[in-house]
């Protein structure tokens, strides 16, 4: 895929993250698309489900039910944070091609650990990062103005920290 289909995808992401902070969520919105092709839209779930779990990369695969194990690859899951462990493992589970992601998640991103994954025999998705990253840092930015008291407003300073060297 090109720069411009990165974009192309992200920017839907994006209007999930939109999606998700005007519902109080942390503003983290994806898509998984499968050869070129739209499989499910998806955003965070932690805050309305009550569930540290409900991550919106592990929604998006849950939701696809029947479609991931048929879809046509590269399968490509687009997500404006850069997602956790827990999520990462999941993708691998689950065959995920690529993992395209805006902003850091500098406290616990799980990307970090792709190459000692690789290196102990087992597969993961290639890592693209920084797609309309200034986008995803934005919304991320306005979250402690919507919701200051939101439960992970120590988290989002925490990732903020990383950009304001």
């Amino acid at each position: 895929m090109t720069t411009k289909d990165h974009n192309y995808w992200m920017q839907i992401a994006l209007e999930e993250a939109e999606k998700a902070m005007a519902a109080g969520e942390l503003p983290i919105g994806g898509i998984l698309v499968a050869n070129g092709k739209e499989i499910g839209k998806t955003q965070t779930h932690v805050s309305r489900k009550g569930s540290m779990a409900a991550h919106g990369e592990l929604f998006a695969l849950l939701e696809a039910n029947g479609k991931l194990f048929s879809a046509e690859h590269p399968l490509i899951l687009y997500t404006t944070l850069e997602p956790c462990l827990m999520c990462l493992g999941a993708m691998m589970q689950c065959g995920v091609d690529e993992v395209i992601f805006g902003m850091k998640a500098e406290p616990d991103g799980g990307t970090r650990y792709v190459s000692a994954i690789r290196e102990g025999g087992q597969s993961a998705p290639n890592v693209v990062s920084g797609v309309l990253e200034k986008e995803c840092v934005a919304i991320m930015r306005r979250l402690p103005e919507v919701n200051p008291k939101h439960l992970a407003i120590d988290y989002v300073y925490a990732m903020l920290a990383a950009y304001d060297k």
